[in-house]
C-alpha cells in the first residue's frame, strides 16, 4: 500500500513550523579567502579583519569537572574545546583584576 505525498503541502508545513532567523546580515568589506571560508564552515562569525591564526601550543591538565563544564559550555557556545580555552584566557588576560573574582584559585 503505497501513500501520496503531497511534496508542496509538506514542504508549506515545514515552512510555517521553522521559526523566522532574525539577525544581521553581514556583508564582508575585504574579498572573502579560504581562511574566512575555514572561519565560516567552522561556525564562526565572518569578522572586518583576517584574525591570528592559533599556532602555539600549550598543554595543560583540567579536573573531570573542569572538562565536563568546559565541554558542555563549548557545546552551548558551538566552539569547540579549545576554542573556548581560548576565549577564557583572551578574556581573563585582558582583564585580570575583574576576572579574578570569578575564577576560582584552585583552577
Amino acid at each position: 500500500m503505497t501513500q501520496k505525498i503531497d511534496w508542496f503541502e509538506l514542504s508549506d508545513s515545514y515552512a510555517r513550523e521553522t521559526p523566522q532567523i532574525i539577525g544581521e546580515v553581514i556583508r564582508p568589506t575585504h574579498p572573502i579567502t579560504v581562511g574566512d571560508l575555514d572561519d565560516i564552515f567552522a561556525g564562526r562569525p565572518l569578522s572586518d579583519a583576517p584574525r591570528a591564526k592559533a599556532s602555539v601550543m600549550r598543554k595543560t591538565y583540567l579536573t573531570p569537572e573542569m572538562a565536563d563544564k568546559a565541554d558542555k559550555q563549548a557545546k552551548e557556545e558551538h566552539l569547540s574545546g579549545a576554542a573556548l580555552i581560548r576565549k577564557a584566557l583572551a578574556a581573563y588576560l585582558a582583564d585580570p583584576s575583574g576576572q579574578s573574582a570569578r575564577i576560582p584559585q584552585s583552577a
